[in-house]
Order: structure tokens, then sequence, then C-alpha cells
């Protein structure tokens, strides 16, 4: 294997703006909530409960997005103009067709779904009120979804990073006028914080078309006219795989947390701190695997089986170094949580150093499964991405989870249950990209 620096470098060029991405996308929820803070404890309740909500069809949002994506980068490989618009057209009429029919949902039963999570009906009200504001907010963001990952497929990440930069401050600035009512703007609470982000969002939305329109006047792209029925089918079984293993890790997790939820509260305390945290850092990992998979799918576009191999070993490589680097950023975590987190009792002090070997050594094994399940879905492979993940996460660890909470064993072992997930699909995910990959070196000797 011939290691290529400039192949990682550029692979390093598409990952940097996909990360600011994905920290930035973090961090409108972590804004929102600040200004919504000083409305009440009612306000942010009923903020967690319409957000959660929100937040879940986004998800599958850019679930959907997501195996756009891998489409989009073997169209872009294979350089045919037309195909890359025929896949742009079948993604919106996929995306858009979803949001409809989610939005749909939400107008028929969120009112009920929250009357029966709310505590109040205070809180009630509020939660519906922003949740049909923010109606409008998934039409436009499952619109630019599509735009975004023809930019990341075509090597422009910088491009949807510029649109979040400009969508970010566009959300602080609208909804804390809106909240509070200032410049002249009525104050409309938690309303305005929905506001601030339909504003926001359409804001992003229109920079966006704006340069997506100049690749068509530019003539990078072409074939919108020739979407039919055959190619959305076959748009929707790409993506459906790739959506029902987001639904699948998502629920899971949320199983986790309702399972964790059973433990002493210094102990649920402790994970429910560290798991932010586990899910932040992570992405450094997931958007190198996500522009990897970027030239992968090129690759395969382009039948350039050759070069598949060393670029995964090379890519796999940085991976793990980035596992240690990740690693080691959870160790001063373990040192400075203490201080980071000043108002924590004694016994959550204790619980939070019994689970950090956990923490500090699940990066090691989770970004590698978290490039190899990537890598496998470029390839075609993601149903057995699902499958694995049924198995280990559903069949095992979460009925393991639940067993060893009921027996009252040790914080460690019941939050290892992670780890072990992890430990359990290592081997298969391994194996699978590793067959994968002979067959692309006996295709290319062929």
């Amino acid at each position: 294997m011939t290691f290529s620096r400039k192949t990682l470098l550029h692979n390093a060029s598409l990952a940097w703006p996909m990360t600011c991405n994905a920290i930035l996308i973090q961090s409108v929820t972590i804004i929102d909530l600040l200004l919504i803070a000083s409305l009440g404890e009612s306000q942010v309740a009923a903020f967690g409960i319409a957000g959660a909500i929100i937040t879940f069809v986004i998800g599958i949002q850019f679930a959907i997005a997501n195996g756009t994506q891998l489409v989009l980068s073997r169209a872009v490989g294979a350089g045919v103009k037309e195909k890359i618009g025929l896949v742009i057209s079948s993604a919106w009429a996929t995306n858009l067709g979803f949001s409809i029919l989610s939005l749909l949902t939400l107008i028929l039963v969120s009112a009920p779904l929250i009357e029966l999570i709310a505590q109040n009906t205070l809180i009630a009200e509020e939660a519906k009120s922003y949740i049909n504001i923010s109606l409008l907010l998934l039409l436009f963001s499952s619109a630019s979804q599509v735009m975004v990952v023809y930019f990341n497929a075509t090597k422009q990440t910088r491009l949807p990073l510029y649109g979040f930069m400009i969508e970010i401050p566009s959300n602080v600035l609208f909804s804390f006028m809106l909240i509070h009512g200032v410049a002249g703007f009525p104050a409309l609470g938690l309303a305005g914080a929905a506001w601030g982000s339909v504003i926001a969002i359409l804001i992003r939305f229109t920079y966006l078309a704006y340069r997506f329109n100049r690749e068509k006047i530019l003539g990078h792209v072409a074939g919108f006219h020739i979407l039919c029925k055959k190619s959305i089918i076959e748009h929707i079984q790409e993506v459906v795989p790739i959506v029902a293993n987001f639904i699948v890790l998502l629920t899971g997790l949320l199983l986790f947390q309702i399972l964790f939820a059973q433990l002493s509260v210094a102990a649920y305390a402790a994970i429910t701190l560290v798991l932010p945290w586990i899910k932040i850092v992570s992405m450094f990992a997931n958007t190198w695997a996500q522009a990897s998979t970027i030239l992968v799918s090129q690759y395969i576009g382009k039948k350039d089986y050759s070069a598949i191999s060393g670029f995964v070993y090379q890519s796999l490589i940085v991976t793990r170094i980035i596992s240690v680097f990740i690693s080691l950023v959870f160790v001063a975590f373990s040192q400075l949580a203490p201080f980071i987190y000043t108002n924590l009792s004694a016994d959550t002090i204790q619980a939070l150093a019994l689970i950090a070997p956990i923490y500090i050594v699940l990066p090691l094994i989770r970004c590698n499964n978290m490039f190899c399940g990537n890598m496998i879905r470029a390839m075609g492979d993601s149903y057995l991405i699902v499958r694995i993940n049924i198995i280990t996460q559903w069949l095992i660890a979460l009925p393991l989870c639940a067993l060893v909470i009921y027996f009252n064993a040790p914080l460690y072992i019941v939050f290892g249950i992670i780890l072990f997930d992890e430990i359990l699909k290592f081997q298969p995910f391994r194996n699978t990209l590793k067959k994968r990959l002979i067959r692309y070196d006996e295709e290319e000797m062929t």
C-alpha cells in the first residue's frame, strides 16, 4: 500500500468544513436553550418536548440526505451531468415527500402527543405553538439538505459551511428580538424562538438556492426534466436502509437513556453529563468518515476500483489516530469534570470517576466501527449494517442492560454495556469491509 499524502490532505479539506457544520448544527439547540432559559422553567420544558419531536424529524431528513450523498457522489464520479440532475430531482421528491407527510402527521397527532407528555396545560400550549410554527422549518430544512449534499458530493463542502455561518447569527438575532420584543418586534416568548429559527433557515435556503442556481447557469448540473417514477423508487430504495439504521440507533439510544433513568440520581446525572460530550467529540471521526465516503463513492462511479482499497486503509489509519486523540480528550475531561461542573454532589463526582475508563476506551472501538459502517454503506451494503445493529444492540445489549440494572449491578458494568455493544460490532464490521475490498480488488484484476 502506497501512502498518498495528497489524497489524505484532499480528504481533510472536505472533512473540516463538514466538521464545522456538524458542530454548528449542535450549537443551534444550545443557543436556543440559552435564549429561552430566561423565560422560565415552563418554557424550557415546552422547548424540550417540542424540540425533541422536531429534531427527530430533521434527523430522518439528514438520514435521507446521507443516502442521497452516496448516490450523488457516484453520479459525480461517473461525470454524467444529466444523471446528477436526475438524482437531485429524485432526492427533492423523496425528502420533500417525507417532510410533507411528517407535517401532515404532526398536524394530526402532535397535540394529543404533547398533552400526553406535558406536565400541565401551560407547557402543552407552549409546545404546541412551537411545533405549529416549526412545521415551516421542516420544509425549508428538507429542500436545503438536498443542496447541501450536492455541494458535499461535488467537493464544495465550504459552501454549506458558509450557509450555516449565515444562519446561526441570524437565528440568534431574530430569536432574541422576537422572544423579548426588541426593536419594535412583538414579544412572542417561546414562539419567537421558533419564528427566529424559521427566518434563519429561510435566509440559509436563499443563499444555498442562489449558489445552486449558479451551478445550473455554469452548466455543472442538468437533467432535472427527466425525473420519473422509476428514478424516485430507485432513490427511495437507496435511502431506506440508511433511514432504517438511523431509526434503529436513535431508538436504541432512547431506550438506553430510559434504562439509565432507573439508576440512582447521581449515577443517571453522571451518564447524562457524559453522553453529550461523547456525541460532540465523535463528530470529528464521523465527518472524516463521511468525507471518505464521498471519495469512495466517486471512485465507484468512475469504476476506479484499484484506488479504493489503498485509500480506505489509509483513511482508516487516520481514523484510528483521531480515536486516540478523542480518548486523550476524555482523559483530560475525566480530570477536569469536577472543575467544569462545580455544583455537582460528591456522589455524582464519584459516579463520573467510576465510568471514566469506559468513556475513555469507547472511542477506540466506536470510531473504527463508525468508519467501517460508513464505508460499507458507500459500497452498497447498507442493509447489512442495519442487521448487525439490530442483533448487537436490540437483541443483546439492551436486554443485557435491563438485566444488569434489575440485579443492581455496579454502575461501571451498566454503562459498560455501551462499550460491549461496540465490541460486538467490531469484528462483523471489520470482516464485511475486508471482504468488500477484496471483491473490488478482484474486479479490477478481471
